[in-house]
């Protein structure tokens, strides 16, 4: 991983404490998209794993992958594809429901979008507990049978996310982590 990196952005991002409740801190990755350079460094490095690992599809969780999800598919000249919130998807949808703190979620990805030989990459802006990622792991394997990547800005190391994910047998990257 790029050291150069991972120290600017754990200088830049910018941590709010207290937020969206008392004794969270909480990464505001916005920083990196307030600023050009960084979020060229970070579409690269992302750039990097994609090709490491032959990526033919980037898969964005809503909505914080949304922003770095089409710029490493446009980067790479390969498609980019939504997981979605319920309800927010048109035509056929594989769907996949799972727990929160308080109560459950569900999220959606277009039955179609993703073929049996498609080696996708998944990013997301952070991994915490790991309850999304670990949701769109169990959506995609109803899609695609290879081995699935994992990608991430931060890693709340501390909250046992990327431990579970990777325990799933998949690639995991995360350019910086931090405790949550």
């Amino acid at each position: 991983m790029n050291k150069r990196l991972q120290n600017k952005l754990e200088k830049e991002i910018r941590v709010i404490p207290d937020f969206p409740i008392k004794g969270i801190l909480f990464q505001d990755i916005f920083s990196i998209t307030e600023n050009p350079k960084i979020l060229k460094d970070v579409v690269n490095e992302l750039s990097i794993q994609c090709k490491k690992y032959k990526i033919t599809k980037i898969i964005g969780i809503e909505a914080r992958g949304f922003i770095f999800g089409p710029l490493v598919a446009q980067k790479n000249s390969i498609p980019f594809v939504p997981i979605r919130k319920k309800g927010k998807l048109p035509g056929k949808i594989m769907k996949k429901k799972y727990k929160l703190e308080y109560g459950y979620d569900q999220i959606e990805i277009q039955k179609y979008s993703i073929l049996d030989n498609d080696k996708v990459m998944v990013i997301d802006d952070l991994i915490a507990t790991g309850g999304t990622a670990i949701a769109s792991y169990k959506l995609l394997r109803g899609l695609t049978s290879k081995k699935l990547t994992f990608s991430f800005i931060i890693d709340l190391y501390n909250l046992g996310g990327s431990k579970k994910l990777k325990a799933l047998n998949n690639n995991i990257c995360s350019l910086i982590k931090v405790k949550g």
